[in-house]
């Protein structure tokens, strides 16, 4: 598995319904850009990468192999906030965090964890997300 030919098809997938997720922003007062929809679409897709180099290799393996390509916070399975930064063009890591913010709101289940081993991971989405998507 190339992870940096997985991560170009993740960040510009396109299987949801963009029109409930614009409503729903609009509903809570956000005003989205596509880092929003970038950071989900790797949060999500990070998850499926792992799972898959867990079935493979294990979960510790699959650890290692992310956090080698500085997708992981050190020593855990959080994406870390600098890795994410770079694919929202941004060069703050408070980019990342506000957009997370958002998406939290919009009721996405993000683990945040903060320092230098920190980052976020997703757990949980919403129904009207879920409603629309086979997670």
């Amino acid at each position: 598995m190339n992870i940096e030919e997985e991560l170009k098809k993740i960040v510009n997938r396109k299987d949801y319904d963009f029109w409930e997720f614009l409503k729903k922003a609009y509903e809570n007062n956000i005003k989205l850009d596509i880092g929003h929809f970038i950071l989900l679409n790797i949060l999500m897709g990070v998850n499926e990468i792992f799972k898959n180099l867990s079935k493979k290799y294990g979960t510790e393996e699959a650890k290692k192999i992310l956090e080698k390509n500085r997708i992981f916070a050190k020593n855990s399975d959080f994406v870390s906030g600098e890795f994410l930064k770079n694919y929202i063009d941004r060069k703050s890591r408070v980019a990342v965090h506000n957009r997370i913010k958002d998406l939290k709101t919009l009721g996405f289940k993000i683990e945040s964890k903060s320092g230098p081993f920190g980052g976020y991971k997703i757990v949980g989405y919403p129904e009207w997300f879920k409603n629309n998507k086979e997670l």
